[in-house]
């Protein structure tokens, strides 16, 4: 994030509607105007961030290069040699800052955080990001090959069958024998969970305990001597 004396003249130019006195000074310290027109969402890789409504998007001219920064977020803002370069900065700046906080719980925000964080939600549409944002996970799953001579289905140890469909799981798992197991890095959808795409995967040594087995390893957990207590429910 970047503090700019621009950006406090477009945080004037909010309040006062003075456009044109504002591209004045930037075109007379530059030679170059500033720009502005609005956004309606943004991309970061395979992460899409959609506005609640249609926002601005500041490019201005600075000695350096540009300075790029959305109106309704003025705390954040990006710099480049270009405007394109300085819009990828911000993009970057609030991508990063989303990501981490969108991660901790309230309480585990510090007020500084909850702050940028309300003004992030503000402008950011949540609910939509949470729809349409995959889950990734890691799972692990035993390969069989069925009635084919390759890879054909996955259980996964939670008992769901996942049918390997080739062009969205990695080269290596069709080279996987039957009854092998594997620890996958699995992309699901956050609204179906059903699987979009198997990232990467390991081979690993695994077998699912027997009941016998289940049974004795509570037997002999250790028991544990709990304090009296003359609570009344």
């Amino acid at each position: 994030m970047i503090y700019s004396p621009a950006i406090e003249q477009c945080a004037i130019y909010d309040q006062s509607n003075s456009a044109t006195e504002i591209e004045q000074k930037s075109f007379i310290s530059t030679g170059m105007s500033s720009s502005s027109w609005p956004i309606k969402e943004f991309s970061m890789g395979s992460t899409a961030y959609v506005f609640l409504k249609p926002i601005q998007r500041c490019d201005i001219p600075s000695e350096g290069g540009w300075i790029s920064y959305i109106r309704a977020l003025p705390q954040f803002s990006g710099k480049g040699q270009t405007s394109e370069e300085a819009y990828e900065d911000l993009k970057i700046n609030i991508h990063a800052d989303f990501q981490q906080l969108h991660r901790k719980r309230p309480f585990e925000m510090s007020k500084e955080e909850n702050t940028r964080w309300s003004n992030l939600v503000s402008v950011i549409d949540v609910l939509e990001y949470k729809m349409t944002t995959p889950v990734v996970v890691r799972e692990i799953g035993q390969i069989s090959y069925g009635k084919i001579s390759r890879p054909y289905r996955i259980k996964w140890i939670t008992g769901e069958n996942y049918i390997i469909e080739p062009q969205k799981v990695p080269g290596e798992l069709m080279a996987c024998r039957t009854s092998e197991w594997i620890e996958a890095v699995v992309k699901r959808d956050p609204v179906s969970n059903q699987v979009l795409e198997i990232e990467t995967i390991n081979r690993i040594r695994f077998r699912i305990p027997t009941e016998t087995e289940i049974r004795r390893f509570w037997e002999n957990i250790p028991s544990a001597d709990l304090p009296r207590s003359d609570w009344s429910w």
